[in-house]
C-alpha cells in the first residue's frame, strides 16, 4: 500500500484471503456504520408486534455476503465460548452497488469501529480504531491497520482487526455514503452538538447545536484540515453524530410512529452489506433483548495510542499502546468491555 493510504483508505483487493481461525472506502464511516446497526437494533424497540415486520423489511433489502467473501472460508457451526457479541463496522464512500466485493480493489473506507454488545444485552460499547495503527498484518509484518484490505480483501482485513481485539468477530456489515445520508434524511435531519464552529462545502457548522440534513451531516462527519488535531476532532465529530442519530431514533416521537421506522429502514436497507448472520431473526432477538437500552447507554471509546510516529519507510503512523492493549483484548474476550471503558485512561476515550 502506497503512503497516501491514511485514514481514508480501507478496502482492496481479496488476494491472499487467509483462513478464518478456529473458534477457541474511502473516507469516514465506521462510527456511522456502527450507529446504522444500532439504528436498526434500537430503533425498533417499543414497536411491540412490528418488532419481526421491521426485521424483515431489513433482511428483505439489505444486501448479503457469503462467508467466504467476508471470512475467506466457512464459518464455523459451533459458537465462540467468548461473551457477548463483536460486530465490526465499515463504511465506504464508493456506490457498493458499483462495486465488486470479490475483487474490491479501488474500495476504500475510512472508519473501522467494533461494535459490542454484551450477553447481558443492557448497554453497547463501540470502539473506534484509527486507520493508521501501526500492526502486524499476517504475512505482511508491520503496516497500517487499513492496509490490510488493500493486501489481502476483506477476509484479511476482518482476520487483522480479530487479532487487534483478541478475539473474533461475529459479524460484518458495511454501508455506503447514501445510504448514510437517506437514513439521515428519513429522519428529518439529526441535531449535533459541535464542539467547535467551522465552515466547509458551503455549510457553517456553529459551536453548540446544529440540524443537519444528509449532506449536510456527510460533511460534518468527514471534515478534519478544519482542525488543528485533525483525524481526532474528526472522529469527536463522528460520536457527536451517532449520539445525535441515535438520541433522534430513540426519541418518542420515532418509537410511537411504527410507519416511520418501517419507512426508515426501507430507506437505508439497500445500502447495507452484511453477512448473513444479520437477517430478520437476529435482528429482532437482539433488539428484544436490548428493549431497555438508551441513549446513555451507549458509550463510545477508541483503541488506545501512544502517539504519533513515522516508520522505517517514512510513513505517518499511529502507535499503538500494546499494554493498554492487552486490557481491551481482555475485556473483549471476557465480556467485560462495559467495565473497561468505565476505567480507561481519559486521552483513550
Amino acid at each position: 500500500m502506497t503512503d497516501n493510504s491514511s485514514i481514508d483508505d480501507l478496502f482492496d483487493s481479496q488476494e491472499d484471503r487467509p483462513q478464518r481461525p478456529k473458534r477457541k472506502k474511502k473516507k469516514v464511516w465506521r462510527k456511522l456504520l456502527v450507529a446504522l446497526l444500532v439504528i436498526v437494533i434500537l430503533g425498533v424497540l417499543g414497536v411491540g408486534l412490528y418488532l419481526w415486520n421491521v426485521g424483515r423489511t431489513f433482511d428483505n433489502n439489505a444486501n448479503k455476503l457469503t462467508d467466504e467473501q467476508i471470512f475467506g472460508t466457512q464459518r464455523p457451526d459451533d459458537q465462540k465460548e467468548d461473551g457477548g457479541t463483536n460486530i465490526l463496522l465499515l463504511g465506504s464512500d464508493e456506490p457498493m452497488d458499483q462495486v465488486d466485493v470479490n475483487d474490491s480493489r479501488g474500495l476504500r473506507s475510512d472508519t473501522i469501529m467494533v461494535m459490542h454488545i454484551p450477553e447481558s444485552g443492557s448497554n453497547v460499547q463501540v470502539m473506534s480504531i484509527p486507520r493508521d495503527s501501526w500492526v502486524d498484518i499476517e504475512g505482511h509484518g508491520k503496516a497500517k491497520i487499513n492496509s490490510a484490505l488493500s493486501t489481502g480483501g476483506l477476509p484479511l482485513a476482518v482476520s487483522t482487526i480479530s487479532d487487534f481485539i483478541g478475539t473474533e468477530l461475529d459479524h460484518v456489515a458495511i454501508i455506503d455514503f447514501e445510504g448514510f445520508k437517506a437514513l439521515t434524511d428519513s429522519l428529518g435531519g439529526v441535531t449535533v452538538n459541535s464542539e467547535q464552529s467551522f465552515e466547509k462545502n458551503g455549510y457553517t457548522f456553529e459551536k453548540g447545536e446544529n440540524v443537519l440534513d444528509g449532506d449536510e451531516a456527510l460533511t460534518f462527519v468527514r471534515e478534519r484540515k478544519s482542525f488543528q488535531d485533525g483525524d481526532f476532532q474528526r472522529a469527536r465529530n463522528q460520536q457527536a453524530f451517532i449520539r445525535g442519530l441515535t438520541n433522534e431514533i430513540i426519541s418518542a416521537d420515532t418509537l410511537s410512529n411504527p410507519k416511520k421506522i418501517q419507512n426508515m429502514v426501507e430507506d437505508f436497507s439497500p445500502y447495507m452489506y452484511v453477512d448473513s448472520g444479520l437477517d430478520a431473526q437476529y435482528i429482532s432477538a437482539t433488539a428484544f433483548a436490548m428493549r431497555d437500552v438508551r441513549p446513555g447507554d451507549i458509550e463510545f471509546f477508541t483503541s488506545p495510542t501512544a502517539g504519533v510516529g513515522t516508520s522505517s519507510d517514512g510513513q505517518s503512523i499511529v502507535n499503538v499502546d500494546e499494554e493498554e492493549l492487552k486490557k481491551v483484548q481482555d475485556a473483549y474476550k471476557n465480556d467485560t468491555v462495559d467495565e473497561y471503558v468505565q476505567n480507561a485512561p481519559e486521552s483513550h476515550l
